[in-house]
C-alpha cells in the first residue's frame, strides 16, 4: 500500500509522483474517459470540422472544464488535507453535483470518478477517498494529494488530458488529421497554463462553467441517429 505523506517529499518521491500522474492521465488508464465526446459528436453530425473543434476546445479551456473541472480538482487537493473537516470533500462533491445541470455531463463525471476510484483501490489503496457523489474532479484532486503530486502539476496534467479527450473525439468523428490535432494542442497549451494560474489565484471563483452552446450539443447527442460515443 502507498503510505500517505504530506507534500514535500524529495528525490525519488518527486519522481514517483510524476510517474503516477502520467499513469493516472494516460489514455490506457481504463476508466472509459475516451468513450465520451462531450458534445463533439453532435458538432460532427452537423458538419463540424477543424474550425469547430478549435472553437470548442478554446471555449472549454476558457469557460468550461478549464474552470469547473480544474477548480474542482484544486479544491479537492486542498480539502484532502488531514487538517480539513472530515466532510470537506463531500460538501465539495455536492456543490459540483449542483453545478452540473446537464444530466449526461453530471452522469459522465460521476461514472468516470467511480471507475477511477475503483481502479485506484486496486493500484494505490491509500489514495482512495470515500465521497458521494464521486465526481471525477474530486476523486482526481484528492488522489493527487495522496499520491504526493503538487497541485499545479496535477492541474496541468489533468487539463492536458481533458484537452486530449476533446481532440481524440474530434479525430474519431471529424475530418481532422492527427497532425492538425497536435497543432491545436500546441496552440492550447499556453491557454492551459493560464487556466491553471487563474484557478490557483481564485479557485472558488473559478468553480463554474458557461458554455451554453456546448451544453446544448451535449444534450442533443443522445438524440443522434447513430453514435460512436456514450455521451
Amino acid at each position: 500500500m502507498i503510505p500517505f505523506s504530506p507534500q514535500g517529499v524529495g528525490g525519488q518521491g518527486r519522481d514517483l509522483a510524476l510517474l503516477r500522474l502520467l499513469q493516472l492521465f494516460d489514455s490506457q488508464f481504463p476508466v472509459g474517459a475516451f468513450a465520451h465526446s462531450g458534445g463533439i459528436e453532435t458538432y460532427a453530425a452537423l458538419g463540424g470540422s477543424l474550425a469547430e473543434l478549435r472553437d470548442v476546445l478554446l471555449a472549454q479551456i476558457e469557460l468550461g472544464w478549464g474552470r469547473g473541472e480544474l477548480a474542482g480538482a484544486w479544491l479537492a487537493w486542498h480539502a484532502a488535507d488531514p487538517g480539513q473537516p472530515p466532510d470537506a470533500l463531500s460538501r465539495l462533491a455536492q456543490l459540483i453535483d449542483a453545478i452540473k445541470v446537464i444530466p449526461s455531463v453530471r452522469d459522465t463525471s460521476v461514472g468516470l470518478g467511480r471507475r477511477t476510484r475503483d481502479l485506484l483501490a486496486r493500484l494505490y489503496p491509500d489514495a482512495v477517498v470515500d465521497v458521494t457523489p464521486p465526481h471525477h474532479a474530486v476523486v482526481i484532486g484528492a488522489a493527487g494529494r495522496r499520491l504526493d503530486a503538487a497541485p499545479r502539476d496535477l492541474l496541468l496534467a489533468y487539463g492536458q488530458s481533458l484537452a486530449l479527450g476533446t481532440l481524440t473525439a474530434g479525430l474519431r468523428c471529424m475530418p481532422v488529421s492527427p497532425a492538425q490535432a497536435q497543432r491545436l494542442l500546441v496552440e492550447a497549451q499556453p491557454l492551459l497554463v493560464r487556466a491553471v494560474d487563474r484557478v490557483a489565484a481564485d479557485p472558488e471563483g473559478s468553480l463554474f462553467t458557461a458554455t451554453p452552446a456546448l451544453d446544448i450539443r451535449t444534450f442533443q447527442q443522445a438524440q443522434l441517429h447513430t453514435r460512436l460515443f456514450q455521451s
